[in-house]
């Protein structure tokens, strides 16, 4: 009598978990979200239409990369994020702490936070700009969303 209570309780704190598990693993995102080459929209912004983590290196205003951010549910949120290079960048515009936070002598900017509706943010490379791994952090309402590891390579060269 007793080890059939027993297997009860415990087949039913192993459905139970089971439960809470799928739950958690099935949590819904509540942000459209996308990374990668970007171009200018119709509406004067910028959006993403490839969805890559292989940057190439253009020091081009026509060649930009970045990501778009909205909430499903059309509410506002708070939003930054940080950007962290593989070496510290040598030629920062100058005012650029107008709009980040220079960190780990500047190996890393953090942006101002915003109150968003969406957000459409854009990269263009300057020519000093390093290539390897760059890493991304994007905080919504202070709390960490999403990282994004992304490769920044050299332009290949072609000899015609």
């Amino acid at each position: 009598m007793r080890n059939g209570k027993l297997l009860a309780r415990v087949g039913a704190i192993t459905l139970v978990l089971a439960l809470a598990g799928t739950s958690a693993l099935g949590k819904k995102d509540a942000y459209r979200f996308k990374f990668g080459l970007m171009s200018p929209s119709s509406q004067g912004t910028s959006e993403v239409y490839l969805e890559t983590k292989e940057i190439e290196k253009h020091a081009d205003p026509a060649y930009a990369h970045g990501f778009s951010i909205k909430r499903k549910d059309g509410a506002q949120f708070f939003l930054y994020y940080v950007v962290r290079f593989p070496e510290a960048m040598k030629n920062l515009p100058e005012g650029i702490e107008e709009f980040y936070t220079v960190m780990e002598g500047g190996k890393a900017l953090r942006s101002k936070e915003e109150l968003v509706w969406e957000l459409n943010r854009s990269f263009i490379f300057d020519k000093s700009d390093p290539v390897g791994r760059y890493e991304m952090e994007i905080y919504t309402d202070g709390e960490l969303y999403r990282k994004i590891e992304y490769n920044v390579t050299p332009v290949p060269e072609f000899d015609f």
